[in-house]
């Protein structure tokens, strides 16, 4: 799906922009990222809507929650980023969604950057990990039950 200013479902389940920045956090927590925020950027004229913020113990688990990211949207939505930068020192890597910029940080390098007073201006959302899971768990259970249903088809009309 190339088309970033819509949202983006699984079946006839619409998800929200902020839901995909909840469900980035969510991918990310799965690798033991943490300190999540949302950032809603919309009033403040950015280059983009949203940022997703997280922090890792080390490069190990920066690299890693970036690759759950991604491979959680390519595999569930088809999403691509538009770009991905800070893989090779993973220190700092930056996801770019066009609409939503996912920040996978090692500590220290976030307490250097301080995005969150950079942009101390922007709303920040209220991120409860319980619904984050729960829309993690859902996409889960829709894309399986989408694949179910295609290979439902498929056998049918092999038959």
């Amino acid at each position: 799906m190339s088309d970033y200013s819509t949202s983006m479902s699984i079946g006839d389940r619409v998800f929200s922009h902020e839901e995909i920045a909840m469900l980035a956090i969510a991918a990310a927590e799965e690798k033991k990222a943490v300190r999540p925020v949302v950032m809603d950027l919309r009033s403040q004229g950015a280059f983009t809507e949203l940022f997703a913020i997280v922090s890792a113990s080390n490069t190990r688990q920066v690299y890693a929650a970036a690759e759950a990211v991604r491979h959680f949207f390519k595999k569930n939505f088809g999403m691509a980023p538009v770009t991905v930068d800070g893989m090779e020192n993973s220190t700092w890597v930056l996801i770019d969604y066009g609409f939503l910029f996912v920040h996978i940080f090692q500590e220290p390098t976030r307490e250097l950057y301080q995005l969150e007073q950079l942009w101390s201006k922007a709303h920040m959302l209220p991120v409860s990990e319980e619904k984050c899971q729960e829309l993690y768990q859902e996409v889960l259970g829709l894309t399986k039950a989408m694949s179910a249903s295609e290979e439902d088809v498929a056998q049918e009309a092999a038959l």
